[in-house]
């Protein structure tokens, strides 16, 4: 049998939801004998790629200029015909828009991953192409790609990220994080872990001006804040503030990390959308949904399938996420614990039921082999998607 090649191609390799799914993915397609490549600008998970020993190629698929994409164009092809790959899979747009030359040009087919609610602007709209296949994460994605790009409903197959349940245990050893951050025993941790750019920036500021209303309930709580981005300096900035008030380090900004099972794992609450919400649940930890795009609350069963359906990022919410709502929902699930440890036991339940990567990843290759077999070639067997 004729060993499956797949290429990866992503704008970049630094810490977010795309990057972290791909190489989950990628590390689980490898443990399944599938040959995997990866393309991309490069960034902070490079080293774990490389540390699962699978070949990352550097192009400039996170630039939109003409001579980046000419590059890139130049340099996916490149790859193709070395190493005869079968597919290639894209995980953003200017990904997708090289894939689509490379196809003309190799015959190599590309399928896509529509990580979210993509703008329909014309600058935009330029550069998005589907491939073959699409793969949406939510079916609030899957109806925006019908209704808004006018994508045929038959070419998306709806596949949600995994989650690594081995890597997000919450039996995992988080003492040396404990010490690190000065975290004492009878402390309440609120963690929120995101790209602190744009809106999810600005979440970040509001959980910060929520600090004073959790603490005259919680004296000993605390926020730790996980990320960059351009509102970081700003982030920093409010929490040295407050912390200067305060006369204690109440507010913890670590900048970007890498092991965030650790830092999870010491939450009483964990705030955040989309996979930051999945790890927290598979960590067994209460979640507070809330997001640029809406204010979910307390993630629970009552809500579960709503959440699901918008893929956790607060969408389908007509409440705002505001600091005293975030206030609110934190002061809730810190004044019953019990229930804090409910809900956690619950979302691991339904992480491992729905959002496991070994699942996804059995789901993802059943769409390649659908892609592959329309083309005449089936370097492998499995059903169909």
């Amino acid at each position: 049998m004729q060993r499956l090649t797949v290429l990866l191609a992503l704008m970049a390799l630094d810490a977010g939801g795309a990057e972290t799914h791909a190489l989950s993915l990628a590390q689980q397609l490898k443990k399944r004998g599938v040959h995997v490549i990866m393309a991309s600008h490069g960034g902070k998970l490079t080293s774990e790629l490389e540390k699962s020993g699978i070949e990352h190629i550097i192009l400039p698929l996170d630039r939109k200029t003409p001579s980046s994409l000419l590059y890139s164009v130049k340099g996916l092809s490149g790859i193709v015909k070395k190493y005869g790959v079968d597919i290639i899979h894209a995980h953003a747009r200017i990904p997708a828009w090289v894939s689509q030359w490379v196809t003309y040009f190799t015959g190599c087919p590309y399928i896509t991953t529509s990580h979210g609610i993509y703008s329909t602007s014309w600058g935009m709209g330029f550069l998005t192409t589907w491939g073959r296949k699409i793969i949406a994460v939510s079916e609030d994605v899957k109806n925006h790609l019908i209704n808004n790009f006018k994508v045929d409903a038959g070419k998306i197959c709806v596949i949600p990220n995994g989650i690594d349940l081995e890597k997000f245990n919450p039996r995992v050893d988080s003492t040396p994080i404990i010490k690190e951050l000065g975290i004492k025993p009878d402390d309440f941790i609120i963690v929120y872990i995101s790209r602190l750019m744009g809106a999810r920036g600005e979440i970040a500021l509001k959980l910060i001006e929520a600090l004073p209303e959790i603490q005259s309930s919680f004296p000993t709580a605390k926020l730790v804040i996980v990320g960059e981005g351009d509102k970081y300096s700003a982030v920093k900035t409010l929490a040295e503030e407050y912390n200067g008030r305060m006369r204690d380090n109440k507010v913890i900004v670590t900048g970007a990390r890498l092991d965030t099972p650790l830092l999870m794992n010491t939450a009483h609450v964990a705030v955040g959308v989309g996979r930051v919400a999945l790890e927290a649940m598979a960590m067994e930890k209460p979640v507070i949904v809330a997001g640029e795009a809406g204010f979910m609350g307390v993630l629970a069963p009552e809500n579960f399938e709503q959440a699901r359906k918008h893929n956790f990022s607060g969408r389908g919410s007509d409440e705002k996420t505001e600091a005293p709502a975030l206030a609110r929902a934190i002061k809730q699930l810190l004044e019953d614990p019990g229930r804090g440890h409910e809900l956690g036991i619950f979302g691991r339940q339904v992480v491992k039921k729905y959002f496991s990567i070994e699942v996804m990843t059995d789901q993802i290759l059943k769409v390649y082999q659908q892609v592959i077999e329309e083309r005449g070639q089936s370097p492998f067997s499995g059903d169909q998607c």
